[in-house]
């Protein structure tokens, strides 16, 4: 049996693998409309770089509506996203539900024109989807993620995690140097 050390290089042929699933090639396609599914998991996010987001189960579909010149893309992002908790540090899970649209359209160099229209070269032959769908769902989760929140599991925090704050909480108390400032009386007539 060989022995088999982790390379660098078998890491790179597994994101380039899983990155190449997210590409459309249009240049073959007919106009019309042309249906995709995708479904994300843990690693989307491994090779995406987002620590935040420790499990998921989501599914992309997109329809992809190719005219003359421009395509237009509907996505349509479900499932559930696991993240930490801010307060207790457990195990958070939140529901994705985002409706987005996008447009390509194709000119002589790649632009940005809007937050939603891409101009993209004429020799291209495929599009990239797989950071639009990497933004879309990290924008979807909230700066603030804790238990109780709107969009998480209505769980509470972790008792025992709340009670070790609340204990170095009450152990800290005030500063005395700054008690000496709540006694400090201001002209409010000025």
């Amino acid at each position: 049996m060989q022995n088999r050390d982790w390379n660098p290089e078998n890491d790179k042929e597994i994101i380039v693998n899983y990155l190449k699933d997210l590409r459309i090639p249009f240049r073959g396609l007919k106009i019309g409309i042309h249906d995709y599914e995708w479904e994300i998991d843990k690693k989307f996010f491994e090779v995406y770089e987002n620590p935040d987001v420790t499990d998921c189960q989501i599914k992309v579909e997109v329809q992809l509506e190719k005219q003359e010149r421009m395509m237009t893309l509907n996505f349509d992002i479900r499932g559930t996203l696991i993240t930490t908790c801010d307060r207790c540090l457990g195990e958070l899970k939140f529901p994705i539900l985002i409706n987005e649209h996008y447009i390509f359209k194709l000119g002589q160099t790649r632009e940005e024109e809007s937050e939603n229209i891409m101009i993209i070269p004429e020799s291209d032959y495929k599009i990239d989807i797989g950071e639009l769908i990497f933004d879309y769902i990290t924008l979807a989760i909230p700066i603030k993620k804790v238990h109780g929140s709107d969009d998480a599991e209505p769980a509470e925090c972790d008792p025992e995690a709340i009670k070790i704050l609340e204990s170095l909480n009450q152990k800290e108390g005030t500063d005395p140097r700054w008690d000496a400032l709540k006694n400090i009386k201001f002209d409010n007539n000025n």
